[in-house]
């Protein structure tokens, strides 16, 4: 019997797409383990065989070599010749230098998110945080008692920050402003892009007292310390006081309803007269509404982002 006769099952377009959904995580962390081991940064100016680049980085070439081929069927590098291997221009976003680079994002999600995504049938099933579950203690004390993590997540912000917070900052006029606080303002991402983009508010990072410290040396960092101060405290039981803005950016998607109604409530007793309450929030697209597919992917994930992180209420 030849090949040609042999029966060949032929799987679907449909099958096709719903086994590439599924084996994701395999994709994750192919391109988290390339770029934890610094290929693309290795492959900038040159092509490079797999004994050169297992050479550099100081593992198995077969390994490493069984590694690439699986790059190459991802469109990050391609073999351009017999065992010679070359980044793409997808690839190149890897590469630790470039200004839009994506390389924090993929090595916080390997090493981040993708324990708490694999707790994630317990989470759904309890609705408690993830992060307890998987740290056994809230996100934010993990980063205080693994520095090189908060740092790592620091990073991932300010990589975010160029997609996420410049279009809201961009959108709307906080020049008027006096003094902006930013209530759950985490490492300083957001409130940096605004004194970037406007000379005039001073600003105000308001977190818990394990959070701030990381806002207080990235502001410091960026030079901004004049017009920026970090607050510690708890925006259930107070606030900054005699501010004209203040802001909670994915900050009540956390909180359930009682929570999120104290926090408003004290933004509007403690703000100047005339102030203004600003929420900055992904938009979950309702049922049938016309969507970008990425939008929409990206906001679903970030809502269980934020319930595998915390057991948030989601939009």
């Amino acid at each position: 019997m030849s090949d040609s006769d042999i029966p060949r099952t032929v799987l679907t377009p449909e099958q096709v797409t719903l086994l590439q959904m599924v084996y994701g995580a395999q994709t994750a962390q192919i391109i988290y383990v390339a770029t934890r081991l610094g290929v693309a940064d290795i492959l900038r100016d040159a092509q490079r065989t797999s004994s050169e680049l297992a050479a550099a980085v100081g593992v198995d070439e077969s390994a490493l070599r069984r590694l690439l081929r699986a790059l190459v069927s991802l469109g990050v590098c391609a073999e351009v010749e017999v065992n010679h291997f070359a980044l793409t221009k997808i690839g190149q976003y890897l590469q630790s230098d470039r200004p839009d680079s994506l390389q924090s994002r993929v090595l916080f999600n390997g090493e981040v998110l993708f324990r708490l995504w694999g707790a994630l049938l317990d989470t759904v099933r309890s609705g408690n945080s993830g992060a307890m579950r998987v740290f056994n203690m809230p996100l934010y004390e993990y980063f205080q008692v693994r520095p090189e993590v908060g740092e790592l997540f620091d990073q991932t912000m300010a990589s975010a920050a160029r997609y996420r917070l410049e279009p809201a900052v961009a959108a709307y006029d906080f020049s008027r402003f006096r003094t902006v606080v930013d209530v759950g303002g985490g490492n300083g991402a957001l409130m940096l892009a605004i004194l970037r983009s406007c000379p005039e508010p001073q600003g105000v990072v308001f977190d818990l007292p394990s959070v701030v410290e990381r806002a207080r040396q990235n502001i410091q960092k960026a030079g901004f310390s004049a017009r920026c101060t970090v607050v510690a405290g708890n925006a259930v039981e107070s606030l900054p006081e005699g501010a004209d803005c203040y802001i909670l950016s994915n900050f009540l998607v956390s909180m359930n309803d009682a929570l999120a109604t104290t926090i408003l409530r004290n933004c509007r007793r403690v703000m100047a007269t005339g102030g203004a309450v600003i929420l900055i929030e992904w938009v979950m697209p309702t049922s049938g509404e016309a969507v970008d597919p990425y939008t929409f992917w990206d906001t679903a994930s970030m809502d269980l982002n934020m319930l595998a992180i915390d057991g948030g209420a989601g939009w």
